[in-house]
């Protein structure tokens, strides 16, 4: 059988079997972390992804950056147009507030209601067991090691699909 990658770094000797079980091991705690967030979501009434906007515009807002549609987006790596969709259901929900950017009139800056702080505030006392038991295994070190790492990888899977989506266009071409 054929390898699945040729960078010598992801072999053992020609082979891609610890590459590929390290692909499937990213895959199923992928997953195993949008199960977290999903349940962590339902504690406060929320779907997984509205509970991930609510994190990402308190954690922007405690950075003293300005927490805009984009800016959201962006940190969540997820279109614009998706953060847009799921503001808009947690400002009926009472959730969220919407205010133009009195720099930039162009820009939507997103804001947390009293209720979705409290919300966030009451989830933290399941949300740190959680995470504590999630990340129980991982020294500092290791810690940063993954930061870096995860950081690139979202990097490169983004220029991965790209490739693929050429590869995809130029056969249905053919």
């Amino acid at each position: 059988m054929g390898t699945t990658t040729s960078n010598p770094d992801l072999l053992d000797d020609g082979d891609d079997q610890k590459f590929r079980h390290l692909v499937y091991d990213t895959m199923a705690f992928g997953a195993r972390l949008a199960s977290v967030r999903d349940g962590l979501g339902s504690l406060i009434g929320l779907p997984g992804p509205q509970y991930s906007i609510l994190i990402t515009i308190r954690m922007l807002t405690a950075q003293d950056e300005k927490p805009s549609v984009g800016a959201v987006a962006a940190y969540m790596h997820v279109s614009g147009t998706f953060v847009t969709a799921e503001s808009k259901r947690l400002e009926q929900k009472g959730l969220l507030e919407k205010h133009n950017d009195p720099s930039d009139g162009r820009r939507v800056l997103l804001a947390l209601t009293a209720e979705a702080h409290r919300r966030l505030n009451e989830l933290t006392v399941y949300q740190v067991p959680v995470n504590d038991t999630l990340f129980a295994g991982i020294n500092r070190r290791e810690f940063e090691t993954l930061c870096s790492v995860m950081q690139r990888l979202v990097v490169q899977s983004d220029e991965a699909l790209q490739e693929l989506d050429y590869i995809l266009r130029r056969r249905t071409a053919n």
